[in-house]
């Protein structure tokens, strides 16, 4: 066995990094690198045992990118691997994502790689990124505006993704192949230096090499410096989000007051690992986006939105929100033309009843039924809305009410507004009007506002 191949294995073998008899699939552009992998990979296999599979995904970016998919095909078919090549206009998906070039690229191929490993029951997706990539990478992200997070840079296990070559170089993995007389396709993208990653590669690290002729070893022990940090505070933001987090529907929830009692180095990751619960791919957001939570955080507005890449974030109150978009509410209006019950848009239930019995809470209001005629009217709060809240004198505006009773954005807008004519006698499950109130034993109309649990029980 061959040092290189001694070196893969034991990378391999560590932390039962690969099992035995794992399925894995290698992600092959036809380059040096993947060439490199593709074939170490298939050396190592029988006797450590795995197997493999092969995906390719043409972008569609170069005239040459039909003859490179057919070369991947024609070395599998040497090798007696499996193969799954597609085809995406990445041009185009990137027009329409409105986003560049290399983020679309990276999406499709992502995509492309999981849906396929599901398929194909693959344990792992093996891509070929060595520590000249590592390198670039934290130039690259340092341009960008990265924070110390983004100094970990890739990691040699990612989820199901392993990059086992990260302790490679280029040079060694071009003379592995070229000692075995084994050919790859050259990417002509990967001169053009309109290319930020390129302008790196063939402009800034040169120069940075001439400073230090050991950059990008001296820049690989960075990242695993600062990878080693970053497992620390990401047992420690998992500590506090498992204590004080909460999950909604489609996001999550942390209390301010626990953000605004910790270091700032310990919230800024937190806000990092808040924020990966609900979007796993951060590699959008930068130093700057935390900032602005930050100021979100410790701004004097008790409700504010932040819209960032992928992300929603929101304050409420005392509570940071984050979901994948920003909350919508539709309005609505519905007739309650009698006695019933009637389906909410929010999934709860009014429950309308003459000559109910029981007593008012947040939830139940009692009126004379003789004082209200039908048909009463379900609908969403509008701008303007006033009416005279219980135990005070005169009418005020429904939206002074929400803002008095620290009532979020969300809740606001889902609140079922229950009128008589054009009078609001009911915010349900907030408070009643100060007008119609039971006397004797006359006959009563009773509405209630059930959960979704109550109206099943």
């Amino acid at each position: 066995m061959t040092d290189m191949l001694k070196r893969l294995e034991q990378v391999l073998r560590t932390d039962d990094l690969v099992a035995d008899d794992e399925k894995l699939l290698v992600a092959v552009s036809g380059g040096a690198d993947s060439m490199a992998l593709l074939h170490l990979l298939a050396e190592l296999a029988p006797a450590y045992p795995f197997s493999l599979a092969v995906a390719h995904l043409d972008h569609q970016l170069r005239p040459e990118s039909a003859a490179d998919a057919g070369f991947v095909a024609n070395v599998c078919h040497q090798l007696q691997l499996e193969l799954f090549q597609e085809s995406v206009d990445v041009r185009q998906l990137a027009t329409t994502r409105k986003t560049g070039i290399e983020v679309a690229g990276r999406q499709a191929r992502r995509s492309f790689f999981e849906r396929l490993a599901r398929q194909q029951k693959c344990a792992k997706i093996v891509l070929a990124h060595h520590g000249d990539d590592q390198a670039e990478t934290i130039l690259f992200r340092l341009l960008r505006g990265s924070g110390l997070s983004g100094l970990a840079a890739m990691r040699l296990k990612a989820d199901r993704y392993l990059r086992p070559l990260l302790g490679f170089r280029a040079d060694e993995l071009r003379e592995y192949l070229q000692q075995r007389n084994l050919s790859w396709r050259d990417d002509s993208s990967n001169d053009d230096i309109a290319f930020t990653r390129n302008r790196i590669r063939h402009q800034l690290m040169p120069q940075l090499a001439e400073y230090n002729p050991n950059l990008v070893d001296a820049l690989n022990r960075l990242a695993g410096q600062a990878a080693d940090e970053e497992d620390y505070w990401a047992r420690l933001s998992r500590t506090l989000l498992d204590e004080h987090g909460e999950s909604a529907d489609d996001g999550c929830i942390f209390p301010i007051a626990v953000l605004e009692s910790i270091s700032r180095a310990e919230r800024r990751r937190l806000l990092r690992a808040f924020l990966r619960q609900v979007h796993n791919d951060l590699s959008g957001l930068e130093a700057g986006h935390i900032d602005q939570i930050e100021a979100l955080i410790s701004g004097s507005r008790p409700q504010a939105d932040l819209d960032l890449p992928g992300l929603w974030v929101g304050r409420r109150y005392g509570r940071l929100l984050c979901s994948q978009s920003r909350p919508e509410v539709e309005a609505f209006e519905l007739s309650v033309p009698g006695p019933g019950d009637y389906a909410l848009p929010s999934g709860d239930l009014l429950r309308v009843s003459i000559n109910g019995q029981g007593e008012e809470d947040h939830r139940t209001v009692l009126f004379p039924a003789s004082a209200l005629r039908f048909p009463l009217v379900v609908r969403s709060p509008r701008p303007g809305d006033r009416f005279q809240p219980s135990g005070m004198e005169g009418t005020r505006l429904v939206k002074d009410y929400f803002i008095d009773a620290k009532v979020e954005r969300e809740e606001r807008l889902k609140t079922p507004v229950v009128c008589t004519g054009e009078e609001i006698i009911w915010l349900a499950g907030k408070r009643r009007c100060g007008r119609y109130f039971p006397v004797g034993n006359e006959k009563l109309l009773k509405i209630t506002l059930l959960t979704p649990k109550q109206a099943v029980e």
